[in-house]
């Protein structure tokens, strides 16, 4: 038997989804990127995201060249079904990232009278077409933002703001998991220095979450990345209070020779000091 016969894991699309883009290619590139978003391995402004270059993209659709695979991928922005965003760390990488726009799917599947057709957010992972194949896996060329561990912690911090502060609206949600993939990047206690945040602007009884990403942006940048971190800080912010202090005190103890009136005598002088 010929080793081109499911030897390899198939690539599975429904027959309608071609239909209704007109293009099998452009079927089988959006299923696929429908598969990487159901892992929901990068979280940005609340919707997941896929990446890769070009070139690894062409990987995993090795029939087409790279030319041809620009135009197809091209062609989906065009059709308002793929956006496009820039989460990378580096200004200076273009790597794009894509998301399906799926209320548009479903308004071109019926814009066409597909009403029957299985809309592609309805089928996760390509399951129920075959459970024993599914699209090829490549997670080596998408970098993994949120865990298990990620949405535990996350989830925990949900619960914090439950309890002490009030309500989650989804504008909210969005806000801290988004304040939460920032930290991960640069703390190993993101959640932590999250909840510490939150602390703070309960003790101040400004309970906003711009207040807490202001808390939040001073220790960023003053590289305060973890709770022994943060402990320095604050004991370095009491020395210099009490060194301060110590210093106006000792200041408070002599007249200022600029200031002094010489028109009185001594004593009339450190009369009218004392008694301000």
């Amino acid at each position: 038997m010929s080793n081109l016969l499911l030897d390899d894991k198939p690539l599975v699309i429904q027959p309608k989804l071609a239909e209704l883009l007109g293009d099998l290619d452009e079927a089988v590139i959006l299923q696929q990127i429908h598969y990487w978003l159901e892992k929901r391995l990068n979280i940005k402004d609340g919707y997941s995201w896929v990446y890769n270059s070009m070139v690894e993209w062409n990987k995993q659709f090795p029939w087409l060249s790279l030319k041809t695979l620009k135009r197809k991928f091209k062609s989906l922005e065009d059709k308002g079904l793929l956006i496009t965003g820039n989460y990378n760390k580096a200004k200076f990488d273009r790597t794009k990232w894509y998301r399906i726009d799926y209320d548009a799917f479903s308004n071109l599947g019926n814009a066409l009278g597909q009403n029957d057709l299985t809309n592609v957010s309805n089928c996760p992972n390509a399951k129920g077409q075959n459970d024993t194949t599914n699209t090829i896996e490549y997670t080596e060329n998408n970098n993994i933002d949120t865990t298990t561990t990620d949405i535990t912690e996350i989830k925990i911090i949900y619960e914090f703001w439950k309890s002490n502060i009030g309500s989650l609206s989804p504008y909210l949600c969005r806000e801290i998991q988004t304040i939460y993939n920032d930290w991960k990047e640069v703390s190993k206690q993101p959640k932590e220095m999250i909840l510490e945040s939150i602390k703070m602007a309960i003790e101040k009884d400004i309970k906003n979450i711009n207040y807490i990403k202001t808390i939040l942006k001073r220790w960023y940048n003053n590289r305060i990345y973890s709770l022994k971190d943060l402990e320095k800080d604050q004991e370095q912010f009491e020395k210099n209070k009490q060194r301060k202090s110590s210093k106006n005190k000792k200041k408070s103890m002599f007249i200022d020779a600029r200031t002094q009136d010489h028109s009185k005598s001594t004593e009339e002088a450190w009369e009218a000091f004392w008694n301000g």
